[in-house]
């Protein structure tokens, strides 16, 4: 069997034509003008056909093969290499399997994107040493007083009640994993109340004004300790970090991880919560505003 082609010198991207004879049993001859190369089959380095790419050969001294008419190749290269190689070369070419595999990694991608981050995100927030989220609660709450924040223009006295009955309110709480700090103040843009990865609750003047009793107050406080409980600011913050910290592992640069997870921080306290997070909030407010009042 004579296959006709062309060849490329070793470390050249020259090309020839040439001829490559295969009548032999485990041996071939390639022949490039006034080149003559003999080998065995098991010498050479066999390429089979991979996608819309061709078959090729390679000899040991770099010489590379590639037919004119490439299914003559591919052909005789099926038959000298090993088996598997036939149905993956199969594969590659079928349309149907193509549609199916890009259906799967995007399936894939999305049950990852759902399941498996929020799945790691809780996971990796519980194996975290106590030192990261309260760096980064320091950080967050240093950012938002420079940009964001002002200082509480409450009086004293009623700052002193609003952490008085929340000192009480932590008596009846489950073990939380950090220590409770309340802190105000101001902001112009509505009243709101948000807690930081440490533990630390921030309530804003605007919400104090806007509460019409105490206990409507503290069902907003229990609900920002409710996030705290279940370290939804953690999870939110590793969750949102995930991809951009493998962004930046794969090309070469994590100067920047730690002000990257500061200002993600300052964005998950700025923005929410997923709805599940909200949701069990929501209930743990609920159960101690149970505890503590005799109704939700």
């Amino acid at each position: 069997m004579i296959i006709k082609g062309f060849c490329h010198p070793p470390l050249s991207s020259e090309r020839r034509e040439a001829e490559l004879d295969c009548s032999q049993t485990g041996q071939v001859t390639l022949r490039c003008g006034e080149h003559v190369i003999m080998a065995s089959v098991a010498e050479l380095q066999i390429s089979p056909p991979l996608g819309a790419l061709p078959a090729s050969i390679v000899f040991a001294d770099g010489w590379q093969f590639k037919a004119g008419l490439d299914y003559e190749l591919a052909e005789w290269v099926r038959h000298n290499t090993i088996q598997p190689q036939r149905w993956v070369h199969r594969l590659e070419r079928n349309w149907l399997a193509i549609v199916v595999s890009v259906a799967l990694v995007v399936v894939l991608g999305l049950s990852v994107y759902r399941y498996g981050i929020p799945a790691a995100s809780h996971a990796l927030t519980r194996l975290l040493p106590q030192a990261v989220p309260v760096y980064l609660g320091e950080h967050v709450l240093e950012t938002l007083d420079e940009h964001m924040l002002s200082p509480s223009l409450l009086d004293a006295q009623a700052q002193w009640q609003i952490q008085d009955r929340f000192a009480l309110l932590q008596d009846n709480l489950p073990p939380l994993p950090f220590e409770l700090n309340i802190v105000f103040r101001s902001w112009p843009h509505g009243p709101n109340a948000f807690a930081l990865s440490d533990g630390t609750v921030v309530v804003l003047d605007s919400l104090v004004e806007m509460a019409t009793t105490p206990a409507e107050l503290d069902s907003i406080l229990l609900h920002e300790v409710g996030h705290v409980y279940h370290q939804h600011v953690m999870e939110s913050v590793v969750q949102s970090a995930l991809i951009s910290v493998a962004a930046a592992l794969i090309v070469g640069d994590s100067s920047g991880m730690a002000d990257m997870l500061t200002s993600t921080g300052v964005f998950v306290a700025s923005s929410g919560y997923s709805r599940d997070a909200e949701r069990e909030a929501d209930q743990f407010a609920a159960e101690q505003m149970l505890k503590n009042y005799g109704t939700t």
